[in-house]
């Protein structure tokens, strides 16, 4: 039996190496975040979902063009936003602060809820990260609290730091904020 996260940790291996070797490709997907986040303040709770779903799609397009076959699949699937053959990806982006970033919703008595999806971070500041739970289980990266299982920015941060073999470095900027607004 495969070790679980295998294709999903080949996926990424073969995406960074394509960013890393194709300057054009990292800057389209700079271009890109860049673009989405200059239109769309995350600061709008609304507009969390446009990006997010533009997200899904800038993703998808650049595991494509690094020869990883993928599918955007975000709107039919509850926990996964993008396919790959036998395997599949989550897509969690943070650009604003240092807070939370959820993994999971959890509605009601949802005690078994558990975050089992290998997942594609798109860090302010940081870059495209790759982490499943096998990779953080023994981290204290991923925890629960009130209503959602989270992880923090700053420790997925430091994970990269320690751990750049999971991490596309690239310029994600920060969400402009509303005007008025503070962090």
């Amino acid at each position: 039996m495969p070790e679980p996260f295998a294709v999903e940790r080949a996926a990424f291996t073969q995406f960074k190496q394509e960013c890393e070797k194709d300057t054009v490709l990292k800057n389209d997907i700079e271009t890109a975040l860049t673009e989405l986040l200059g239109r769309f303040s995350t600061a709008i709770y609304e507009n969390r979902f446009v990006v997010g779903g533009a997200l899904e799609v800038i993703m998808v397009a650049a595991l494509r063009a690094a020869g990883v076959e993928a599918v955007d699949i975000g709107a039919r699937e509850e926990r996964l936003d993008i396919r790959i053959p036998d395997g599949g990806f989550s897509v969690k982006g943070h650009f604003r602060g240092s807070g939370d970033i959820r993994l999971i919703n959890v509605l009601g008595d949802s005690s078994q809820a558990k975050w089992e999806e290998a997942t594609l971070f798109v860090l302010h500041g940081v870059g495209i990260g790759y982490a499943d739970p096998n990779l953080l289980a023994s981290r204290n990266v991923v925890r629960r609290v009130g209503d959602a299982i989270v992880a923090h920015y700053t420790t997925l941060k430091a994970f990269f730091a320690q751990n750049s073999h999971w991490l596309i470095e690239c310029a994600v900027p920060q969400s402009l904020q509303n005007e008025g607004e503070s962090e």
